[in-house]
């Protein structure tokens, strides 16, 4: 196994073969499936063309936990680990909550904060459960939130650590800083994917919680944004896509050099 590369094989697969190769993360930058019924919802009609995104909450809650918990074996001390997730059923239902409380209780991980990714995808609204009264309204969430941990430490022990390989500007770093993140979604059609997230998101957690020549893993490597971040940046990457669609689609995007990003 190879760093700068995009693997397609499942992420527990490919835990096991880091390790084996004794390659050591020092950030995972993530968007886990969100188990909305992605194609069935009212909000996204196009499904995954693989994962299965309707499972019961404890199932779902419980394979994310077992995903987190295999990730630990190819973590450095003090990586970082990003989860961009969403609420499901406009916020009724915690998933966000649920990670925070298994990462911090069951498994050994330090909560670093929570960022609010604020969309701005509010227009033409027609979600108001019941309107104009009290006695049932809808809360649409035009927000997704960022959960930012570290495996163990709450300081980044990379060996990569110096003055040299820091990338992040002074303004950078106080814009990224403050716990509301306000950038828009990825034009979906435009990349091809049911569900990219913007490469703004993994630049900002990259530039802020990472040096230059680290590593950063994408267990769900999607469109292959995490990757494009990664290299702009002068990181190393690693990612794992079950589908092979998109890993081709990812491993495009990875080679386009005309693809400029920021």
């Amino acid at each position: 196994m190879e760093l700068n590369k995009i693997y397609n094989i499942p992420c527990e697969e490919g835990f096991a073969k880091l390790k084996y190769h004794n390659i050591v993360v020092d950030c995972i930058v993530t968007s886990p499936p969100y188990n909305v019924d992605l194609g069935n919802n009212k909000y996204n009609k196009n499904p995954y063309d693989l994962y299965r995104d309707n499972k019961e909450h404890n199932e779902y809650i419980g394979w994310l936990k077992s995903i987190f918990d295999v990730a630990q074996c190819v973590l450095r001390d003090g990586a970082t680990v990003a989860i961009n997730i969403g609420d499901g059923k406009n916020g009724s239902v915690p998933t966000h909550s649920d990670i925070i409380q298994f990462m911090t209780r069951e498994l050994d991980y330090v909560m670093v904060t929570t960022v609010i990714w604020k969309k701005n995808n509010v227009s033409n609204r027609t979600s108001w459960g019941s309107f104009m009264s009290p006695s049932c309204p809808s809360f649409p969430t035009p927000f997704e939130f960022i959960l930012i941990f570290r495996y163990k430490d709450k300081y980044n022990k990379s060996i990569n650590a110096s003055k040299e390989n820091i990338t992040v500007s002074k303004d950078e770093f106080i814009k990224n800083s403050l716990a509301i993140w306000e950038f828009g979604a990825e034009n979906l059609k435009k990349v091809g994917h049911p569900a990219a997230f913007s490469v703004e998101l993994p630049t900002r957690v990259i530039q802020q919680m990472t040096y230059a020549g680290d590593v950063i893993l994408d267990p769900f490597m999607g469109s292959g944004t995490t990757a494009i971040a990664a290299k702009k940046l002068n990181r190393n990457y690693i990612g794992f896509e079950i589908s092979e669609n998109y890993y081709n689609l990812a491993v495009d995007r990875l080679n386009d050099s005309s693809l400029v990003l920021f």
